[in-house]
């Protein structure tokens, strides 16, 4: 089985190994980003604090379900948390998508 693995990742691996890294919650190479049932990785920040996530301030990576994508959203437009990097997960294979705000950002660039 071959893996394919970003620059990012890797470094993200790297500062996980020396223990620097400043992202708590899921490791980025964790079992629950390999389950079948997980299609969403979201790097978060809290923007204030929620007993289920963390305290204000933290930056927080987790490994998500449909459903629990979907409840993030709904944290994010409650204005909770702010969801700094995405990716779909595809068989353990993260493929990054643009943020709702760079989409639109982009749209208006482009229309003008």
């Amino acid at each position: 089985m071959q893996v394919e693995v970003s620059i990012h990742e890797l470094l993200a691996a790297a500062r996980e190994a020396v223990k620097s890294d400043y992202i708590k919650g899921e490791s980025i190479l964790c079992e629950t980003r390999y389950h079948p049932d997980t299609h969403y990785m979201v790097e978060i920040e809290m923007l204030k604090t929620d007993n289920t996530l963390g305290k204000k301030g933290a930056y927080i990576r987790k490994f998500l379900t449909e459903d629990e994508y979907s409840s993030m959203l709904q944290k994010q437009e409650e204005h909770l948390i702010k969801i700094k990097r995405q990716a779909i997960v595809q068989k353990g294979t993260l493929r990054y998508i643009p943020l709702p705000d760079r989409l639109d950002s982009r749209r208006k660039r482009d229309i003008f």
